[in-house]
């Protein structure tokens, strides 16, 4: 009997164990050697902070309003929104998306080049403007394609839309509801367009100096992707509960079976 029980172990045990697991090479996206290390990028680790740049393809909401709201709503998108939209598909309608050329329509106004200007400037430049039209008004211009998305081994993986002009990896990742234990602190992919060239970047989240990158801060679009480890922690809650059930039956008739055989004996 006491010689049996390594055999029953190795067949039964074991491939439990194994089912639970599995190899890193199986399940991390984007497998490759474009990404680069943060040690590996000039001024990684010296804090810069700079105003977003609007590109082609953003989306504004722009909104004009006066001490008579009725003389400048001809100058308002007709969709009867007074506030920022929540979702990206009403953020799709109601905002001005950036052309190819870097402009936008503007009613009344016409054609403003915006594309490569930040939110205050183009703010100043729409002020001036619909000044020529409505004395006394004020025209607020938001950034409607604000969201990030955070996917990998975090707890709720989605594209979120970001309710502050400025977020840091780590507040992503509490959007996230956190790294989960079988992610990889030390390797989160950050993958950002800048120009019209994707650029990505391997992170170590363990390591303090990050506080001092300007990939610190995520700018809009930007994605993160947290690696699994090599692999995945054994974990009874990834076994599916009819196997277990099966196992632990085999396990039982085995020792009886065993049992009824030295006592025949």
């Amino acid at each position: 009997m006491k010689h049996s029980l390594p055999i029953i172990f190795a067949l039964v045990i074991v491939p439990l164990l194994f089912s639970s697991c599995y190899s890193l090479k199986d399940s991390i996206y984007l497998q490759g050697d474009i990404s680069k290390e943060l040690n590996e990028v000039d001024g990684a680790f010296i804090q810069k902070t700079s105003d977003y740049i609007i590109k082609n393809n953003d989306v504004l909401y722009i909104r004009v309003s006066s001490l008579d709201e009725r003389t400048s709503s001809f100058l308002n998108n007709q969709s009867g929104y007074t506030t920022m939209p929540e979702s990206p598909m009403s953020a799709s309608l109601l905002g001005y998306r950036v052309s190819l050329d870097g402009s936008i329509e503007y009613p009344f106004i016409g054609k403003i080049y915006v594309a490569g200007l930040t939110l205050e400037e183009i703010q100043a430049k729409l002020q001036l403007a619909v000044g020529k039209y409505i004395e006394q008004s004020s025209v607020i211009v938001k950034l409607l394609n604000d969201n990030i998305t955070v996917m990998g081994e975090v707890t709720m993986p989605g594209r979120f839309m970001l309710s502050s002009e400025k977020i840091n990896i780590l507040e992503a990742i509490s959007l996230a509801g956190e790294i989960t234990d079988f992610g990889n602190r030390k390797r989160i992919r950050l993958i950002r367009k800048e120009g019209e060239i994707p650029q990505m970047f391997v992170i170590d989240a363990t390591d303090e100096r990050l506080i001092y990158s300007p990939y610190f801060i995520l700018q809009p679009g930007d994605i993160l992707y947290v690696e699994p480890r090599k692999f995945k922690a054994v974990s009874m809650s990834a076994v599916p509960f009819s196997l277990g059930v099966s196992l632990i039956s085999v396990v039982i008739l085995t020792l009886t079976y065993i049992n009824t055989l030295d006592s025949g004996n």
